[in-house]
């Protein structure tokens, strides 16, 4: 990328950075909160990389770079909050990093920040339907598992449940997710 088009992409957001402040309140993040500029920019870097690595041409496809330049800044700022949350990989006393588990490996292959972002709206799109259809306790398993990579021995602890029920409440979501692709 050359850089009169790298100050393009810079120009074309600060501009109208309605879509970075439309990702942040997606995100639910509010300006009070500290890490609020830090965040925006984060959301500025990732359109205009979004920006140098649109597979089409910018200008002809303005709708279709939006969707695909709003979606990279959603998973730039997703992915911040994600290492914030898993700074070591642990939650509580236990170690995820040797834990094996099939649903999270698949979720962890969906979230992949590298992927393309088109095939990353949909598995967004799948994950929030599969979130909708949970119960609260089932909400709070998904919760623990894909955003702080915890174990059933930890959601066991954090829910007050034992671990039988938690590995109960991962076959329900299991059930609900493979009704989600069927």
């Amino acid at each position: 990328m050359t850089q009169t088009d790298l100050q393009t992409a810079f120009n074309l957001i600060t501009q109208d950075d309605t879509l970075i402040y439309g990702v942040l309140k997606d995100l639910h993040v509010q300006r009070q909160r500290s890490n609020f500029a830090d965040l925006y920019q984060i959301g500025v870097i990732a359109f205009v990389e979004a920006y140098e690595q649109f597979p089409g041409d910018v200008e002809t496809e303005t709708h279709r770079f939006m969707v695909y330049a709003y979606q990279a800044v959603k998973w730039a700022i997703m992915m911040t909050f994600r290492k914030d949350n898993n700074r070591d990989k642990r939650i509580g006393f236990v170690n995820r990093a040797n834990d094996d588990d099939s649903v999270m490996d698949y979720l962890d292959q969906v979230v992949d920040p590298y992927c393309n972002p088109e095939e990353a709206a949909i598995c967004n799109d799948l994950f929030e339907r599969l979130y909708q259809v949970c119960t609260p306790r089932e909400k709070r398993f998904l919760v623990l598992r894909y955003f702080y990579n915890a174990s059933l021995k930890e959601i066991a602890a954090d829910l007050n449940i034992t671990r039988r029920t938690a590995n109960n409440i991962k076959f329900m979501v299991q059930k609900k997710f493979s009704a989600l692709l069927v």
